[in-house]
């Protein structure tokens, strides 16, 4: 059941995680051409965010048939909020990058519902230095709503605004036949979202609607490697990111402070997808 549910709201969250991959080599094109890449992510929350949802999934069940406490209806908000902050989620990327100057490379990237502009300088060569290393930084803006407007059956996202900076560090190599990359993970964003609960009416209970303000900033700290085979310009590749996400959030009923939400987690995120370079 845990694994039916997964797969559920990974569907109906598509896209709605933070982008994780970066699915770049170590290196930039030669001055003047292209490296474009095109796949699939999913991210797994564990931990907090994962407990919280859980949590929430029971209790959407349980207000069907019965009105809930002013705790579990916190819960629910927070199960939601957990949700807008990294949903378990099926994340389609697509992502090109131009060398406008030797060893300097500007990249734009959409993932789901975030649009990312970045850049990135190789710093060593793997035919001078034997190793291939380029950093860089990037920023990123949710640009459309989430992508449905429920979440588990009662509680709606409503002006979901996310922006998210991250500094991408690369080392590797590659061949005609291969890319192998690998650095550290680093990424903060912020978010904020109105969160609408409607509570269903049933037999001596009319139904209630209440609402909620989320906000707050997480800290995405980990690692990610990647490995890609094919010949010359087209390559599949595998990249898997591991992090913790370290979150500070407050959830706000009517207006009035309610709650800090801790939702501190261990994320996994692999990646596959067609690697480019022409």
């Amino acid at each position: 059941m845990r694994l039916l549910a997964f797969a559920l709201l990974s569907l109906w969250a598509c896209g709605c995680a933070p982008a994780l991959s970066t699915f770049q080599p170590a290196h930039v094109a030669d001055k003047g051409h292209v490296q474009a890449e095109l796949g699939l992510d999913v991210s797994v929350p564990t931990g907090a965010i994962a407990s919280v949802v859980d949590a929430g999934v029971v209790l959407a069940n349980i207000a069907e048939s019965r009105e809930l406490t002013e705790g579990e209806r916190l819960t629910l908000f927070e199960a939601g909020g957990a949700l807008a902050l990294n949903p378990p989620s099926v994340t389609p990327h697509i992502g090109v990058g131009y060398t406008a100057l030797d060893r300097w490379e500007l990249n734009l990237r959409y993932t789901g519902s975030a649009l990312r502009l970045g850049t990135r300088y190789q710093l060593l060569k793997r035919a001078k230095h034997g190793v291939d290393l380029t950093a860089g930084a990037g920023v990123g803006r949710y640009v459309i709503d989430l992508p449905v407007g429920s979440i588990l059956g009662l509680v709606e996202l409503e002006d979901f605004t996310r922006w998210q900076i991250d500094l991408p560090i690369q080392i590797g190599t590659a061949g005609t036949w291969y890319r192998v990359w690998g650095g550290p993970r680093l990424m903060f964003t912020t978010f904020d979202t109105a969160l609408v609960v409607d509570l269903p009416a049933f037999t001596g209970y009319p139904g209630e609607r209440e609402l909620a303000s989320f906000s707050g900033t997480g800290l995405y700290v980990g690692g990610q490697a990647g490995v890609a085979l094919g010949y010359k310009h087209v390559f599949l590749g595998f990249e898997l990111t591991l992090a913790e996400i370290f979150s500070s959030g407050e959830l706000a009923v009517l207006g009035e402070r309610a709650v800090a939400v801790d939702l501190d987690s261990f994320i996994i995120y692999p990646s596959i997808g067609l690697m480019l370079e022409f």
